[in-house]
């Protein structure tokens, strides 16, 4: 993808935030689609979770003028429509979980079809490995797994945007960097919608993103780190993966303390470390910034893993793992001597419904 003008994304940048930032105000005000608190959520009062929308609306107008009828630009904006329309249809009428499994294999899949799979990744010890037949299987997991992880932390005010906005500038100049310079520019129209977003949303929330949001800024992360890392100068395969490391050792930690509780992981909960700070008594604020910064600490881990060798560009994701666990085992034992792996959320008595959903 090339970029027809050099004019074009910063006017691309001001009108995706601008679009989003008066989308979303309209879409505040109108309160469709309340989402209103139950049993593992975070907040206290019906807020809209239609802030997807105001992000698909300043994205697509924003992506449009940065490369208007350029082919793999829109089959790229296709492919986030229809994973925005996934989650959205999710937040109209919650859909049964294999359902929009299949809906993300099949948007994953596309975009392996379009525009190719990361065809080799760092092994341990060994280096690049060309991954072979393997490689649209493992690619399609690796976006399907990426929005699922995403679409989990999207539960306190501003976390899922702010982290997104840190990560997609990161993976901007790393792409840029790597001459991918057109995927950058849309990396930055991307993270300048979730800014227009984010006053709707950071520090009260007046506005979710939704399910629609989640999965739309979900896919768009993954897809945009598969193409930077499939690139003629491709970013290590691990960027992201590094860069994202705070939220996927969340949810790793967290289904694998639940595994080992016997509870079903496929079931809602509010078990995930961030939702357990709040539950402790931590703001949204604090649990934002927390996050934020470890996202900052995580992105300084994977610029500097970048200049390693392939054998040893494992060290970086592996080292934040190890140096996460300790405190996240300190957490779950403070929250388990708490109760609050047995007992219901202080919004239980007043409605204990569960929707097949993270918190927000």
């Amino acid at each position: 993808m090339t970029l027809s003008s050099p004019l074009l994304p910063g006017g691309a940048v001001l009108l995706a935030a601008a679009l989003t930032y008066l989308s979303g105000r309209l879409l505040a005000q109108k309160k469709w689609l309340a989402d209103s608190p139950v049993a593992r959520s975070s907040h206290q009062t019906p807020t809209p979770r239609t802030g997807g929308a105001a992000i698909m609306i300043g994205l697509s107008a924003g992506a449009l003028l940065l490369a208007a009828g350029d082919p793999a630009l829109l089959k790229f904006a296709a492919l986030a429509f229809a994973a925005f329309g996934l989650g959205f249809a999710d937040d109209v009428r919650p859909l049964p979980a294999f359902l929009k499994l299949i809906g993300q294999v099949a948007v994953a899949a596309a975009f392996v079809l379009l525009f190719g799979a990361v065809d080799s990744a760092p092994v341990p010890f060994l280096g690049d490995v060309a991954l072979g037949p393997a490689a649209p299987v493992l690619t399609v997991f690796w976006i399907v797994a990426f929005m699922n992880a995403y679409n989990f932390m999207d539960g306190a005010n501003g976390l899922a945007a702010t982290a997104a906005i840190f990560a997609l500038s990161a993976l901007a100049v790393a792409a840029a960097g790597a001459g991918a310079s057109a995927w950058g520019a849309l990396s930055v129209v991307a993270a300048s919608a979730l800014f227009g977003f984010l006053p709707h949303n950071f520090p009260e929330a007046r506005l979710f993103m939704g399910d629609g949001g989640s999965q739309l800024i979900g896919f768009i992360i993954a897809a945009l780190a598969a193409l930077a890392a499939s690139g003629a100068a491709p970013v290590s395969p691990l960027f992201a993966p590094t860069v994202f490391m705070p939220f996927l050792f969340d949810v790793a930690f967290t289904l694998a303390h639940r595994l080992g509780r016997r509870r079903n992981i496929a079931t809602a909960h509010n078990e995930h470390l961030y939702q357990l700070l709040i539950r402790l008594g931590a703001s949204h604020a604090r649990v934002t910034a927390l996050y934020l910064g470890l996202v900052a600490v995580s992105t300084v881990a994977a610029i500097f893993a970048s200049a390693l060798p392939a054998p040893l560009a494992f060290a970086a994701p592996a080292g934040l793992f190890l140096a996460f666990l300790v405190p996240a085992l300190l957490l779950f034992r403070k929250a388990s001597a708490a109760g609050l792996f047995s007992a219901p959320a202080p919004n239980a008595a007043r409605r204990a419904d569960l929707l097949p959903k993270a918190a927000e």
